[in-house]
C-alpha cells in the first residue's frame, strides 16, 4: 500500500497544479509541461519496474531460455563436428582440374564436398507422364496405343487461330527416319532430338525415350556420355509424342485436371496459342508442378514436406518452350531456328563434410518462438494495470492517453531491445551462423521493426481480457500455436511452389 501510495502521489503530483493555473495566462501552463511530463514518464518507469521486479519466475525465464537454447544447439553441433572430423576421410578431388572438349556430352563428375568449375552438360528434355509406357494404363482419350500396350505421350492445343495452330503442331517434334548414333563430343546433334524421361526421374542425366510423330519400327538413338573417367553408352527407343486439339482452353483444364485425378489419362503438358499469327507469338504453357517435390502419393502439402519430400527436382519446362518457338519459326520460314543443346548446373564451392551448421538445419522455428516470448510480458502487464484498476487512478490524477502509450511503447521497446541484445550475444558466443554472418546494423532494425509491432499488437490484444491469468495462457498460446502452425502448415503455401502452370509470353 506504501509503494501505491508513492506511485499515485508522483503520477497526480501535477493535478493540483493543473487545477490552481487554469486562471494563468497559456505561457504559463507551457512553462510547466516539461517538468510534468518528466515527472510522469519517471513515474510510469518506475511502475513498470515495480511491476517487472514482482515477477522473478517469468524474468528468470526470459534470460534463461535463450541462454540454454544456445547452449543446448551450440554444445550439440560442437559434438557433432568433433564426431565427424573424427570420422571423416579426406576426398580425392583431382576431378576438379579436369578439362574436357567445350561440346561434349557430360563431364567430370565430383563428389558433392569438392569444388566443381565446370559443371558437366546434359541435353535438355522433357517430362511424360507414366501413361506413356506399358506399366500403367490405357492412355488419355485419344491417344494411340501399340500392341505392347504403351501409349503415346500426349500434348494438349488450343489457340484462336485453328489453321496457324494446326501447322505448329506439325513442326512441334521434329521428324527422323532413321536411327543415329551420336557420339560423345557432340552434343549439340541432340538438340535435333525431342529426349523425354519418365515421371519417375531420380535425377540421372540419362534419358529413357525420344518423341516422333510417328514412330518407324526398330528406330533408336545411340549417344555416348562422358561421366567422369568414364565413357558410356546410352540406347534409347521411340515414343510417339501426340498432338490432340481442344477447342478452348476451358476444355484443356478439364482434360488436366481429370487426367491427373485419374493416373492413367495424365497428359504430358498442354498449349495454348492464343491469338498468335505470322506476326504475333503469344503462349500459355501448362505443366504439371507437382513432379517438383515427389508428390505423386496425394498426401496433402505439408504432411510430404514435413517428412522430408521437400527435396527439389527439375521440371524440363524450358525444353516444352524451346518447341513451340521452333514451330513457329518453321512456319515464318527463312530458317530460323533456336538450338536448345544443353542444360547445366552452376560451378560450385568445395564443402567442408566436417562441420555442419546445425542452426540452420534446425530452421527458424526456435528463433521465433525466442523472439515472440516477450509478447505474453507485454500483454499481461497492460492487462494487470486494467485489473488492478491503475490506469483508471493514473487517468484520474490527470495522466492522458497519449503520454501514457508512449511512455509504455518506450519502456516495453527498451526493455524488447535489451532482450534481443542478450540473446544476440548468446548466439554469436556459441557459434550462431545466423547471428555472425549477417550484419549487425540490418539485425538491428529488423528486429526494432518487429517489436515495435509486436508491442502494438499487445496494445490491441490487452483490449480483450480483463484477467492477467486468462491474458497470459492465450498469449503463451499463441506464442506456441503460431509458430508451429506458420513453420509446418502455412509456410508450404505461402511459398507457392505448387503454381500448376506457367504462363509464357512473347511477340515477334
Amino acid at each position: 500500500h506504501g509503494r501505491l501510495d508513492t506511485l499515485k502521489t508522483s503520477i497526480g503530483a501535477v493535478a493540483p497544479l493543473r487545477l490552481s493555473r487554469r486562471v494563468l495566462r497559456g505561457e504559463e501552463r507551457r512553462g510547466d509541461m516539461g517538468s510534468s511530463s518528466l515527472q510522469q514518464t519517471n513515474a510510469l518507469f518506475r511502475k513498470n519496474l515495480v511491476i517487472q521486479r514482482r515477477a522473478c519466475k517469468t524474468n528468470c525465464c526470459l534470460i534463461l531460455f535463450p541462454l540454454i537454447l544456445c547452449a543446448g544447439i551450440g554444445g550439440l553441433q560442437i559434438a557433432i563436428n568433433r564426431a565427424v572430423k573424427r570420422d571423416t576421410t579426406p576426398l580425392n578431388c583431382n576431378c576438379s582440374n579436369a578439362v574436357v572438349p567445350a561440346n561434349t556430352t557430360g563431364g567430370p563428375a565430383c563428389p558433392e564436398g569438392c569444388p566443381q568449375p565446370r559443371a558437366p552438360k546434359w541435353p535438355p528434355v522433357v517430362h511424360i507422364p507414366p501413361s506413356a509406357t506399358s506399366r500403367f494404363g490405357r492412355g488419355p482419350p485419344g491417344a494411340s496405343c501399340g500392341a505392347q500396350g504403351s501409349c503415346a505421350a500426349t500434348f494438349l492445343v488450343t489457340g484462336a487461330n485453328q489453321s496457324f495452330v494446326g501447322s505448329a503442331m506439325g513442326n512441334m517434334i521434329p521428324v527422323h527416319d532413321a536411327s543415329v548414333n551420336v557420339s560423345a563430343d557432340d552434343i549439340s546433334a541432340l538438340a535435333d532430338f525431342v529426349l523425354a524421361d519418365y515421371s519417375g526421374y531420380s535425377g540421372s542425366p540419362l534419358v529413357d525415350t525420344f518423341l516422333q510423330n510417328k514412330c518407324t519400327p526398330n528406330l533408336t538413338l545411340s549417344y555416348s556420355f562422358v561421366d567422369g573417367n568414364e565413357t558410356g553408352t546410352q540406347d534409347v527407343d521411340c515414343t510417339e509424342g501426340l498432338m490432340l486439339w481442344r477447342d478452348s482452353s476451358w476444355l484443356i483444364s478439364d482434360d488436366l485436371y481429370s487426367g491427373y485425378t485419374n493416373r492413367s489419362n495424365e497428359f504430358a503438358a498442354a498449349y495454348d496459342f492464343l491469338s498468335s499469327d505470322q506476326g504475333n507469338f503469344n503462349l500459355i504453357i501448362s505443366y504439371n508442378s507437382t513432379y517438383e517435390f515427389d508428390a505423386y502419393d496425394g498426401l496433402p502439402i505439408p504432411v510430404f514436406q514435413f517428412f522430408g519430400g521437400n527435396k527439389p527436382r527439375l521440371l524440363e519446362v524450358p525444353r516444352l518452350t524451346n518447341m513451340a518457338s521452333n514451330a513457329y519459326l518453321r512456319l515464318i520460314g527463312n530458317g530460323l531456328k533456336i538450338s536448345f543443346d544443353f542444360v547445366k548446373e552452376m560451378p560450385r564451392a568445395g564443402r567442408s563434410w566436417s562441420t555442419y551448421d546445425l542452426t540452420s538445419i534446425i530452421g527458424p522455428l526456435p528463433y521465433v518462438l525466442t523472439i515472440q516470448l516477450l509478447f505474453p510480458v507485454i500483454l499481461t502487464n497492460i492487462v494487470y494495470e486494467k485489473q488492478k484498476k491503475l490506469r483508471i487512478m493514473m487517468k484520474m490524477h490527470g495522466l492522458g492517453d497519449l503520454p501514457y502509450w508512449t511512455i509504455s511503447y518506450c519502456y516495453f521497446i527498451l526493455l524488447s531491445m535489451l532482450y534481443l541484445l542478450s540473446f544476440m550475444v548468446f548466439g554469436t558466443v556459441f557459434g550462431f551462423t545466423f547471428f555472425r554472418l549477417n550484419s549487425y546494423g540490418v539485425q538491428f532494425v529488423f528486429y526494432f521493426a518487429y517489436m515495435s509491432l509486436q508491442i502494438s499488437f499487445a496494445f490491441l490484444m490487452a483490449t480483450c481480457f480483463s484477467n492477467v491469468r486468462t491474458a497470459a495462457v492465450i498469449g503463451y498460446f499463441y506464442v506456441f500455436g503460431s509458430g508451429l502452425i506458420a513453420d509446418y502448415f502455412f509456410k508450404p503455401y505461402i511459398e507457392d511452389i505448387f503454381i500448376s502452370s506457367m504462363y509464357a509470353s512473347s511477340s515477334l
